[in-house]
């Protein structure tokens, strides 16, 4: 055997340098309580020289049902948004003014991403810390039109009338809080701070159209709890002398853009949806379908909601090129519940975000927690799915499309089918799509700003 002293080519581990680690409870600056389109601000007001350590973070807050406790007046949490369907629009803002991310129609988006977890983690920690439903394989997502039976609520969580109240933590879906490395914020100049812009006062929650009263919330005790790491004197100054050299500091993070698009009342046939976006580094899509006119319905989940149009296959292009080359089916009924293609674009393009084992919480039975919804009553029930498609193969930052330069469309093909209690049949549709793309934060040290680039 070797002695110590002779293996050269042993490597010294790499020291890291000792740093005290406390949570820091963050509260708005602009209030206490708030109500429906309210914006609530939090301040990332962390000690000087520290780091957060952001993919720990979570948001802390309680919904509390005015008005009095009567026949089926209880409050129903979305399913699958669970407290995040409080929230439509998510930012982050840095001390000097930039905006580092924007996230519209953000509780569509969470309702997207813990739909495509595993059933047994929506069923135990996202119900019992987000109000997710409890039961994943059976629970319905309810679209239900005006006028139709009461829906079956089986399966969704609730708050009572009456003064009840209900705290929820939501862990944010947001590249600051997915940022590969410790996020510099006790370096930066100013005061970043997270806005909130707060749902509807109908479309954060559903009640039965037979509820004798109607229900209205009210959000308070916000707090976003932040672990912050210091390290000692000697390495805060080193690095503060490093970044004041001029060398920027770069951090890699996933995140989401959204825009919308309407199609028109009982539309059918082939569609072309035309979006836009400039990111650089693009690494899947996705697009969920919703009823415009139930996203401020307190008849139904507006938060996942979600539709086909009695889809019978889609197909992007994405700088002038169709991709895949062959659509992809999604027909529920017609081709056998042809499912498997679509769940399979869909996990692929949602495992670029995080490093979770991602599967599915529903199940594929036609009467419970249905995938696809067949046409024939797919304007009064909700399909689980929507239609993704991932643009690179590698895993890895930086290595997605670049569709930032002009004339480079990003057009979903989306061919409807004829059936007669289509979705569209209700009213028009809106198209949400998400682009999955890289983002990098960059920390200038000279002037102590914050930015991202995409």
């Amino acid at each position: 055997m070797t002695p110590s002293v002779l293996r050269y080519s042993d490597q010294i581990p790499q020291m890291s340098p000792q740093m005290d680690l406390q949570y820091v409870t963050l509260i708005p600056s602009n209030g206490g309580t708030f109500g429906p389109n309210n914006e609530v601000r939090i301040p990332i007001n962390v000690p000087a020289d520290s780091f957060c350590d952001m993919k720990k973070a979570y948001l802390k807050f309680k919904v509390t049902m005015a008005g009095t406790a009567a026949v089926n007046s209880v409050a129903h949490i979305d399913p699958y948004a669970g407290a995040a369907s409080f929230i439509s629009t998510f930012r982050v803002v840095s001390g000097t003014g930039a905006l580092l991310s924007e996230t519209q129609h953000y509780d569509a988006l969470v309702a997207i991403m813990r739909m495509y977890e595993n059933g047994q983690v929506v069923s135990s920690r996202r119900a019992v810390t987000e109000g997710l439903t409890q039961t994943p394989s059976t629970c319905l997502a309810i679209s239900k039109a005006v006028g139709e039976a009461n829906a079956d609520f089986s399966g969704q969580q609730s708050i009572a009338l009456g003064n009840a109240s209900r705290v929820f933590c939501h862990e944010p879906i947001d590249p600051v809080f997915n940022a590969d490395k410790l996020m510099p914020f006790g370096y930066t100049q100013g005061t970043s701070y997270v806005s909130l812009q707060l749902n509807t006062l109908n479309g954060a929650l559903t009640q039965a159209n037979d509820a004798t009263n109607a229900g209205t919330w009210s959000i308070s005790e916000f707090e976003l709890v932040v672990p912050v790491l210091r390290p000692g004197p000697e390495f805060a100054n080193n690095f503060r002398t490093l970044i004041q050299s001029g060398l920027p500091i770069n951090i890699h993070s996933v995140g989401f853009q959204n825009s919308q698009q309407n199609i028109a009342e009982n539309a059918t046939g082939m569609e072309t949806i035309t979006f836009s976006t400039r990111k650089r580094s693009v690494k899947s899509v996705m697009t969920a379908l919703r009823i415009n006119a139930q996203l401020s319905s307190k008849l139904v989940n507006s938060s996942c909601g979600f539709k086909t149009n009695d889809a019978v296959d889609y197909q992007y292009s994405i700088g002038g090129k169709r991709m895949p080359a062959a659509p992809i089916k999604v027909s529920g009924l017609g081709n056998g519940y042809d499912a498997g293609s679509l769940l399979n674009n869909t996990l692929q393009a949602l495992g670029h975000f995080n490093s979770n084992l991602r599967g599915f919480a529903g199940d594929k039975d036609i009467g419970n927690g249905v995938y696809i919804q067949p046409g024939t009553s797919d304007n009064v029930l909700s399909s689980k799915c929507v239609f993704a498609l991932d643009l690179e193969t590698y895993g890895e930052g930086l290595n997605g499309m670049n569709l930032a330069g002009q004339g480079l469309p990003l057009v979903l093909h989306l061919n409807s089918g004829g059936n007669a209690a289509r979705a569209s049949t209700v009213g028009a549709l809106i198209a949400d799509l998400y682009v999955v793309h890289d983002v990098i934060f960059t920390l200038d040290g000279v002037s102590g700003t914050m930015s991202a680039s995409s």
